[in-house]
């Protein structure tokens, strides 16, 4: 620890203190224990995901948004693209995880099957790659099954 740190204990907290530390500049909080809620990742998941929606095949174009939102709804996908406490790159939501998540929906017809770059470019609106392309293509790992087949109902459903 900074030899100029001190430990405080909440007895020893003096707001005025606090507030002119921040208006300083010199209150800092741990960003790294920041959590991300569940209506925060399924805004920014939608978001993200409404960018690709030009690449829904026809038989599925009118029924992509209403497919999101029932994968988004589950509690296990949520938790899925839930960031983790050590995430760099992807702090609004798991772009590893959302990527596996896409490629299935193309694998099962519901997005047109484009080359992973055309996917990356669009969702991330940008020529710059990424290390979390290469995902979109490795579908959902056998530890997720459970997710896979739910994925599957899903898509079923919304299949015409």
């Amino acid at each position: 620890m900074n030899k100029k740190m001190k430990q405080v204990r909440p007895e020893d907290f003096d707001v005025e203190a606090l507030m002119a530390a921040a208006r300083e500049g010199r209150l800092y909080i741990d960003a790294s224990k920041n959590e991300v809620s569940k209506e925060q990742i399924i805004i920014k998941v939608r978001a993200y995901v409404g960018r690709i929606k030009v690449f829904a095949t026809p038989k599925c174009f009118s029924s992509v948004d209403e497919l999101w939102e029932r994968i988004l709804a589950c509690d296990e996908f949520v938790l899925f693209l839930t960031p983790s406490n050590k995430a760099k790159i992807c702090r609004d939501f798991d772009k590893y995880n959302l990527m596996r998540i896409i490629g299935v929906l193309r694998e099962k017809g519901v997005y047109e099957q484009y080359s992973d770059y055309k996917f990356h470019k669009l969702l991330e609106q940008t020529e710059k790659d990424s290390p979390y392309r290469k995902y979109i293509g490795k579908g959902i790992e056998n530890e997720q099954h459970a997710l896979l087949v739910k994925i599957r109902e899903i898509v079923e459903k919304y299949k015409l």
